[in-house]
């Protein structure tokens, strides 16, 4: 099974269903998975639980209405999927933390954007860097046929406005579906800015849809732009100013401090509207990746035993956490040269009654039975994982990520749903910092299917 493929089909189906009621058992069957399957890699290879995404985009879907629409609160709740204006505000709030009333007429923007799987990067290097800069993403893009049309004006003073007006005139007038068109500008080359022949300056708009040849639109040709790795940044303000803050942030701040370079392929903006109405933009900078090591091994794992405390729902790892540790204080006959605190937890379903988190410690030597309802004892490891050993980043969720994208991308193994994954951590003797072997365990795709 392609799990990236899978996934992205039931994010599909969510989008194209995200203002009606969705059963996640019929997403699970778009998917061709299990719905506790479809809970873990959805959660894996999006970084989100399926509901959670859910939830926020149909949050910024409303977040739109609330700024560009003359809808009422109620009206957009029900016709975003929820039941209730209460009910609308309540997660509102959660999401974003401010009532929907306050947020309409407030300077704040909140967007969640839709995610697409085949643009996704995930990286560990720089990732500090990342986490001071959460608004710029790093993604891969396909190459796209587009329409393409080049707008000449005799300044550079609001050209790109211009032709954005043009184009949508030119969509309007055709039968193309908005809403599955993008929309996209870029400077035809700072040399090349100024049309020889015309004397007049130059900038092209491209529009990205399905198929340009069936829905072609006249006097826009179709042309093919290199696609590639790029650093995106978004910005909620359409003025000239804040949107060069933005590129010269991207370009002089971020990627010097970044392990990636600067890469040949084109800029590009990308108009996000609503309403026809301009909102927002996204700057594309092209990226090349450094040359770095292979940091995920692939490795045979002798089996183990371990002394586990597991608890379920909300808070099921801070509550697993405190068990273990008052038992461990408790338990003067550990040796803790040889024990070594371990984590796990399943992808979240979202449903306290399912929803479970483990702290353990491996190699405890006490093999009988305890007597106890919060320790139990079983066996972990034995057979064949991916592992990567990096710093403690909180839950490891985007390890996980990163590590289940390496699975996917490779086609040589699949996950091993008979075992367990977990997370053992370790202080290293050089500097004393917390370090953690990730370990998920794996099949190779050729001895599964011959």
């Amino acid at each position: 099974m392609n799990y990236l493929v899978s996934v992205q089909a039931a994010i599909d189906f969510l989008e194209e269903n995200i203002e009606e009621k969705i059963e996640l058992e019929d997403v699970a069957k778009i998917a061709s998975m299990s719905l506790p399957h479809l809970y873990r890699m959805f959660y894996s290879l999006t970084g989100y639980p399926v509901k959670d995404y859910m939830r926020k985009r149909r949050i910024s879907i409303a977040s739109d209405h609330l700024k560009y629409s003359n809808r009422t609160i109620l009206d957009i709740a029900i016709h975003v999927g929820f039941e209730s204006q209460a009910s609308f505000t309540k997660t509102f709030k959660k999401v974003v933390g401010i009532t929907p009333k306050v947020y309409k007429d407030s300077g704040m923007f909140f967007c969640f954007d839709r995610i697409d799987l085949y643009e996704k990067i995930n990286y560990l290097e720089g990732r500090e860097l990342f986490d001071r800069y959460p608004d710029i993403k790093v993604i891969q893009v396909k190459d796209m046929v587009v329409l393409s049309y080049i707008h000449r004006a005799d300044r550079l003073d609001g050209i790109e406005k211009e032709a954005l007006t043009v184009v949508q005139y030119l969509v309007q007038a055709s039968d193309l579906n908005e809403k599955k068109i993008r929309i996209f500008g870029r400077n035809i080359g700072y040399d090349e800015a100024l049309d020889k022949k015309s004397q007049l300056y130059e900038y092209e708009v491209m529009i990205s849809i399905e198929d340009p040849i069936v829905y072609s639109i006249a006097g826009m040709p179709i042309k093919t732009i290199q696609g590639g790795m790029f650093a995106v940044g978004v910005t909620p303000s359409t003025s000239d100013a804040s949107i060069l803050s933005l590129w010269n942030q991207m370009y002089s701040e971020w990627l010097p401090k970044s392990s990636f370079k600067e890469g040949k392929h084109t800029y590009l903006e990308e108009y996000i509207t609503f309403n026809e109405k301009l909102v927002r933009m996204k700057l594309y900078l092209p990226l090349d990746r450094q040359i770095r090591p292979e940091l995920i091994t692939v490795e045979e794992t002798e089996s183990f035993r371990v002394s586990y405390c597991r608890s379920y729902g909300h808070g099921c790892l801070v509550k697993a956490d405190k068990t273990l540790s008052e038992w461990l204080r408790s338990t003067p006959s550990i040796d803790y040269f040889s024990a070594k605190l371990y984590l796990s937890y399943n992808y979240d379903s979202e449903n306290d009654l399912e929803h479970w988190g483990e702290y353990g410690i491996t190699n405890y030597l006490n093999h009988e039975d305890m007597n106890t309802q919060s320790i139990n004892q079983k066996v972990l490891g034995g057979g064949l994982f991916a592992v990567i050993e990096t710093r403690a980043y909180g839950t490891l969720m985007g390890i996980l990520e990163i590590m289940h994208r390496w699975i996917v991308s490779g086609e040589k193994y699949i996950l091993d749903d008979s075992k367990q994954w977990f997370a053992q951590y370790q202080v290293s003797s050089a500097n004393n910092n917390m370090s953690v072997r990730i370990y998920i365990p794996i099949i190779e795709r050729g001895k599964l299917y011959g």
